[in-house]
């Protein structure tokens, strides 16, 4: 499935410059470090890979290669002779992403980069609650919990964080949520802990069904607690479908898509890749959120030039996971304390540059990312407000 893109005018020398001046511009992002140190045996960093490269499923074998080819191609980049990288194959199962798992620490990988399926790194979490070693995982699932576990993906709570935020800019402070009765509770509850930490209110949640010839009454119903709450966004926590369109033009009349102070619609799971969300007229003027896309063609070109294929659109999460690892070896403080963690400054405030925007951790290890903010209009996106570059 393809991205939608919105078009611009084309800089592509200016982009070229901008791209080959990351790994300089990485590398300020962690200050007050030493460059010397004293042991050379802290000088490496050993990285495993774990990929489900030997998959039955055709698509999850290739979103593995090329994962494992972005990876490489970071450590190119970075012309760092320091990160040892192995690969160890999760076939994406659950016990052999295990196995993958005890080899790693075996052949002593100080840091593991992926899985990618968050049934996999769920299963890790569960079996391995207290383990020592760092996991930057792959997933978007931001309920995974684990000690040393970080979320690389864009999990849907990061996409609501940076609509909530837009639209408190935008003095819209009261939001409902409206999802399928199947989403999960932790998601729901993760998404209002965002609304209430940004200062907004959470009016209500309301939950449909399968059945879509229910969808007319639950719409009423919906209304009237818009009406009775002042609610001011109505925010859909669903995937793309019938049941979500419908519902939406069973609404229309009370939002934005018809009249100018109306209640604002906002979705979590890119509607840019659905072309009847994009199409369907009671979700114009609706806000979503879309990466920031300024590197990402000249990522994919470096990439096709040297290994001769597209990649997966998803395969910048590994070219990230070990850039952010290259600039942390650039700028380990050696320490004599045993038990210095050279990876805490993947905690590190400023960041760090990503194929597509900047990213940071934050004390729950899932990682924030600055997403630009779409508008709806005549089955297009329109931007709202640009992706920053960097965090304030």
């Amino acid at each position: 499935m393809t991205m939608t893109k919105i078009k611009g005018p084309k800089k592509h020398y200016f982009f070229l410059i901008i791209f080959l001046s990351i790994i300089i511009i990485l590398n300020g992002c962690i200050s007050n470090v030493q460059e010397e140190y004293k042991n050379s045996k802290d000088r490496k960093i050993k990285i495993a890979l774990l990929l489900p490269i030997g998959s039955k499923d055709n698509n999850l074998s290739r979103l593995g290669k090329s994962l494992r080819d972005a990876a490489f191609l970071a450590k190119q980049d970075l012309a760092n002779n320091f990160l040892e990288i192995r690969t160890y194959d999760t076939y994406g199962i659950n016990q052999k992403g295990i196995l993958a798992y005890k080899l790693a620490l075996e052949e002593k990988n100080e840091i593991i980069v992926g899985p990618f399926l968050s049934s996999v790194t769920m299963e890790i979490s569960n079996q391995f609650p207290f383990n020592s070693v760092n996991i930057l995982s792959l997933s978007d699932d931001p309920t995974i919990v684990g000690r040393k576990i970080f979320i690389l993906g864009d999990t849907v709570v990061n996409r609501a964080n940076n609509l909530i935020q837009y639209a408190m800019n935008n003095k819209k402070y009261r939001f409902a949520l409206i999802g399928p009765v199947r989403d999960n509770n932790k998601i729901s509850s993760l998404i209002s802990n965002k609304i209430l930490m940004n200062r907004g209110t959470v009016t209500f949640s309301s939950y449909y069904s399968d059945d879509i010839s229910a969808i007319s009454d639950l719409a009423q119903e919906i209304k009237n607690k818009i009406i009775q709450t002042n609610t001011d966004v109505v925010i859909f926590t669903g995937k793309p479908d019938k049941r979500m369109a419908h519902l939406a033009a069973e609404l229309a009349d009370i939002t934005v898509n018809k009249i100018n102070k109306g209640i604002q619609i906002m979705g979590l799971n890119h509607w840019e890749n659905s072309a009847s969300i994009l199409s369907e007229p009671a979700l114009q003027k609706a806000w979503f959120t879309m990466p920031d896309q300024r590197f990402r063609s000249f990522y994919e070109n470096k990439f096709i030039n040297k290994f001769g294929y597209i990649p997966h659109p998803k395969s910048n999460l590994a070219y990230d996971a070990v850039a952010s690892l290259g600039v942390l070896h650039k700028n380990l403080t050696n320490s004599e304390n045993d038990y210095f963690d050279k990876f805490n400054g993947l905690f590190n405030r400023n960041g760090f540059i990503g194929i597509d925007g900047i990213f940071r951790f934050n004390n729950d290890r899932i990682a924030e990312k600055e997403l630009s903010i779409i508008e709806l209009i005549s089955g297009k996106p329109k931007m709202l407000k640009q992706a920053k570059s960097q965090f304030q």
